[in-house]
């Protein structure tokens, strides 16, 4: 299981980094735009979160998911949990960040996307 949480050092949990995460991007002013998780990554939020951590649309005519204000999605292709956002690049790119352990080594597939 390739997870944020899998290799995580004890006591690190996925929603908090997650949570730190998005905080310190939108202080940065970046533009969040969405989050892709693998699917160990999306159990493991729900199980450290409960049903609040990843909320389905109230629409039900709209298949989304949320983590708090973020559109959060399935992503088999994906290890671990991405955040795409906007205003860290050239103008008008998208980059990504990817949420893991603060265990001081770097994690693959951060920048631009």
């Amino acid at each position: 299981m390739n997870s944020a949480a899998a290799e995580a050092p004890a006591g690190w949990r996925l929603t908090d980094g997650l949570t730190e995460k998005l905080a310190e991007l939108a202080g940065k002013g970046f533009e969040v735009l969405w989050i892709e998780s693998s699917r160990a990554d999306l159990t493991q939020l729900v199980i450290e979160g409960g049903e609040a951590a990843i909320r389905l649309d109230p629409d039900p005519s709209v298949d989304r998911a949320w983590f708090g204000e973020v559109e959060i999605r399935h992503a088999p292709a994906r290890d671990l949990t991405w955040v795409f956002l906007r205003g860290e690049v050239a103008a008008g790119e998208i980059s990504t960040h990817v949420v893991g352990p603060p265990d001081g080594s770097e994690l693959p597939g951060q920048g631009q996307a």
